[in-house]
């Protein structure tokens, strides 16, 4: 009798979707051990909402498959309905195994969870068969994990034979409706007016804390059919206005000759961590010496957790604030200004320089739409034997021979390199591998490299008669991955060098609980080269009159952080009691939403 009461339908069906839970409970366990330093208060608690989560997921995933297995149907079709059963319940099965084992890996380097944007880059990305390997090599246990806990679910899952219910026994079907009714409920996260989201999480959780209750299988689902952004309207018109306004004048500084030329070089993955002239673990004494002359931002904010989120923020003063990279976003073909477009109309030519293979990260095709007349990727450049074998031209090679190229532009120019070498697998060439500074995580001797490779473009741009003539930014796309706990918060994972170098023209200083970021970039530069203009940017100059919070995305919550003041986190959902000056923080976070959100939607990015 008990035997025959397990292999009704209602029991093996509870089994099969327990072991399931169970096993995301190990996922869950194992991303935590892999990135502990993030979460160091993670909880019983935490476990608890993630199980949540983890149900969620579940119905939403096996919901066909949990309808078909317990309705009661003609014994007639019984004889198929295995067949069927196993298609609905293989591939969802594989698909969330998937990618929290994946997750698990990729967290460390970006610190969010997949999105389905992202998940559709990792796809179609040209390195991305080549990096697969590295991974593999570095992660392989996450293979055998994915693999084992397949194993046990699909043993069961053949395993067990079930009887299904007798569709002429009314108490079948009430046990039928009960079990779609309660796995619609769960489906959905309870009985409110709307699903629950990716954004709840904090409702239940820190914000810290918020990635590792989730599962990459529910993020993916929930931004799978992401209409874009939704338009706010928190102020009228003319009250917004006074808050912020992005269509901006500039305002020329006089510090600069007209006509100076640019030299933008954006650093991978240069946290300041590891990065600056007042850091005594920094592992970069080159550009730290270059540092201490320019117009140094100690208290740089990265707009951006990924290199493609980097790239429209410093060149376009567009950031990411939303669960997608703009430039994979369908708003990547809006119109918009940039530093090369506006420099174009005033006589300047451009030049891109990133050493991965062409196409890498769609930044040929942006920096085209961006404005930039040329793009030079490792497909241009001219010794193939130079390429890594994994992502590109190591920057000793290609930041040197940038130089070359640069001298065959007509003045004044603007060009911008982004180095490739800090990035994962963090491969050193073998002449530099007894000259690079080992650190507490792999990037430090990566990071140690490129400023050798620094100093070797620097030597040779020196020597160049259009370098006293050059304004040179430094910034870093993002803030690269660490194990360390001591440098696992918010702030530390914004937190980039951002500096203006000039070698004839001496700049302000800036004191060292002055905040910037990288959507500032733009305004700024606009103001150091004289260029009086109209133009559209999220961020604003240094040399205005506006202080504004330095805004950061996470998870649909938007971070205000400033060198004087804590964090402040903010969504539509929260309700808290605030103090009047978070309120003013807040009504400015609003402002600088509503403007972002409806530029977007509407296509205007462009001052007219």
């Amino acid at each position: 009798m008990k035997i025959k009461w397990f292999r009704q339908s209602f029991m093996v069906l509870s089994f099969q979707l327990g072991l399931i839970w169970f096993f995301l409970l190990i996922y869950r366990f194992c991303f935590l051990i892999q990135n502990k330093v993030f979460f160091p208060d993670f909880g019983l608690y935490e476990y608890l909402v993630g199980s949540w989560f983890d149900l969620i997921t579940i119905s939403l995933f096996l919901f066909p498959f949990i309808i078909f297995s317990t309705i009661p149907l003609p014994q007639i079709i019984n004889k198929y309905r295995r067949i069927l059963d196993w298609v609905l319940f293989v591939p969802p099965v594989i698909v969330i195994f998937f990618f929290n084992s994946w997750d698990i890996a990729y967290f460390s380097f970006a610190r969010k969870r997949i999105s389905y944007d992202y998940f559709k880059f990792i796809i179609s990305e040209n390195e991305a068969s080549v990096l697969a390997g590295d991974f593999i090599s570095e992660f392989w246990w996450l293979i055998l994990v994915f693999i084992l806990t397949l194993l046990i679910v699909f043993y069961f899952f053949f395993k067990l034979k079930q009887e299904y219910s007798d569709p002429k026994d009314w108490r079948s079907w009430s046990k039928f409706v009960l079990t779609a009714g309660l796995f619609l409920v769960i489906g959905r996260g309870g009985f409110q007016l709307r699903p629950v989201g990716v954004l709840e999480a904090t409702n239940y959780c820190s914000l810290q804390n918020s990635p590792a209750v989730l599962n990459s299988a529910f993020t993916i689902l929930k931004t799978y059919d992401s209409e874009g952004l939704e338009r706010k309207t928190y102020f009228k018109k003319e009250n917004l206005n006074a808050l912020f306004n992005p269509f901006q004048r500039s305002n020329p500084s006089g510090f600069l000759p007209d006509k100076t030329n640019v030299v933008f070089v954006l650093f991978e993955s240069y946290g300041s961590m590891y990065v600056g002239p007042n850091n005594p673990e920094s592992y970069t004494p080159f550009l730290d010496s270059i540092l201490k002359e320019s117009m140094y931002f100690e208290y740089g904010v990265a707009n951006s957790r990924t290199s493609m989120d980097g790239l429209p923020s410093v060149v376009a003063s567009i950031p990411s604030w939303m669960n997608e990279s703009f430039i994979l976003s369908s708003y990547g073909m809006n119109q918009f200004q940039s530093l090369p477009s506006i420099l174009k109309k005033r006589g300047y030519s451009s030049a891109f320089f990133h050493g991965a293979t062409n196409g890498s990260m769609r930044f040929d095709a942006f920096t085209a739409a961006a404005g930039f007349d040329r793009y030079f990727g490792r497909s241009e450049y001219p010794v193939s034997s130079h390429y890594d074998g994994h992502w590109g031209i190591p920057d000793h090679y290609f930041m040197p021979w940038s130089v070359v190229e640069i001298n065959k532009l007509s003045e004044p120019f603007f060009t911008m390199i982004f180095t490739i070498s800090s990035h994962h697998p963090y491969q050193i060439p073998k002449d530099f591998q007894s000259k690079v500074k080992q650190g507490p995580d792999p990037i430090c001797k990566a990071i140690s490299y490129s400023d050798y490779a620094f100093h070797e473009f620097w030597k040779k741009a020196k020597g160049q008669e259009w370098f006293e003539n050059t304004l040179f930014i430094f910034c870093a796309d993002h803030v690269g991955p660490t194990g360390r706990k001591d440098r696992s918060n918010l702030e530390w994972s914004f937190k980039i060098p951002i500096a203006y170098y000039h070698p004839k023209q001496e700049l302000p200083k800036v004191a060292a609980n002055i905040s910037t970021q990288q959507i500032d970039i733009m305004p700024t530069v606009l103001d150091l080269l004289n260029i009086e203009t109209d133009f559209f940017a999220m961020g604003t100059s240094y040399f205005s009159n506006f202080e504004l919070p330095k805004v950061v995305y996470q998870g649909g919550n938007l971070i205000a952080l400033s060198a004087n003041e804590k964090p402040l986190i903010w969504n539509d959902l929260m309700s808290s009691k605030w103090s009047l000056e978070d309120i003013k923080r807040i009504n400015q976070l609003k402002a600088i939403y509503q403007h972002y959100t409806n530029a977007l939607i509407d296509n205007r990015m462009i001052a007219e």
